[in-house]
This record gives structure tokens, C-alpha cells and sequence, in this order.
């Protein structure tokens, strides 16, 4: 009675544009929920907070070691490298699979690796590969350690 009339020609009720996005985002053992609507929404989100905040296990943990290790077997760099890489990994890994293992000395053995991976990324092109493979279990690793990636050297 007293409001404007919607109008009833398609091309004036068009709805609005919206958008969202996100980018960079690394996410462990969490729960992300976005929603968009140009009237009302309601959005309902469960889960377990305690498994998240756990991130993953020292078996997970172990599980990507196991997978570095054979990545750095299957890298094309001499023994001597290998080695060297694999001196720091085995021990952590060790460590990682103990049942209260020591995530200190697991997250220094590791930041030997990294940097050494790190070195020979700048220098060898199995070392770009193998980098990239590594920066993915450092970053998952990571929190359970109790460091930020930045530990590693990202």
C-alpha cells in the first residue's frame, strides 16, 4: 500500500552480483563453511572440534616420512645427497613412530632436511622436484610439531 511495486519486467529484477573467493589458504584439521545470499541464509556447521584441533597422527606422520624417504630414493641425485638427506630423515622418522616421541627433535631433524633440500633445489633440477614434495609434508607436519611452516623455511 504504501511501497513501490517490484516491477514485473525481467530486465529490471535482476538479482545482484555477488561474488566471493579465497586464495593462498592452507588449512589442517579444520572446518571451513561460506555462504552467500541476497535474502536470508542460515548455515549450520557440526564436527568433532577436539579431532581438529588434533590435526594429524604420529602414524600420519610417519605415513609422509615414509613417502619423503622413498622420494629422495627415487631422486635423481648422487648417493652422497641422498645420504645426507636421508641421515636427518631416518631419525626423525624414528622418532616419530615412538609412543610419546619427542616432536623437538622430530621438528629439528626435519629442519636439517629442509634445508638441505633447500640447497639442492637452487642447485640440481631433482632437487626442484623433490623440493616441491617436501614442502608439501613440511607444511602438513608442520602443526604437529607445534611450529609454523615458516620453521621450515617457506
Amino acid at each position: 500500500m504504501f511501497g513501490k511495486k517490484p516491477s514485473s519486467e525481467p530486465s529490471q529484477s535482476q538479482p545482484p552480483n555477488q561474488s566471493q573467493s579465497l586464495s593462498n589458504v592452507s588449512l589442517t584439521g579444520g572446518m571451513v563453511q561460506l555462504g552467500q545470499a541476497g535474502g536470508n541464509l542460515q548455515q549450520n556447521q557440526s564436527g568433532d572440534l577436539q579431532t581438529q584441533q588434533q590435526g594429524i597422527t604420529a602414524t600420519e606422520v610417519v605415513t609422509l616420512l615414509e613417502q619423503l624417504e622413498a622420494a629422495i630414493k627415487a631422486a635423481s641425485l648422487s648417493s652422497a645427497q641422498q645420504e645426507e638427506l636421508l641421515d636427518y630423515l631416518r631419525p626423525a622418522k624414528r622418532e616419530a613412530a615412538k609412543e610419546t616421541p619427542q616432536k623437538e627433535l622430530v621438528g629439528q631433524n626435519l629442519k636439517q632436511v629442509s634445508e638441505t633440500m633447500k640447497t639442492l633445489k637452487d642447485t640440481t633440477e631433482a632437487g626442484k622436484s623433490l623440493w616441491q614434495t617436501g614442502a608439501e609434508i613440511f607444511k602438513t607436519v608442520a602443526p604437529w610439531i607445534g611450529v609454523a611452516a615458516a620453521f621450515f623455511g617457506f
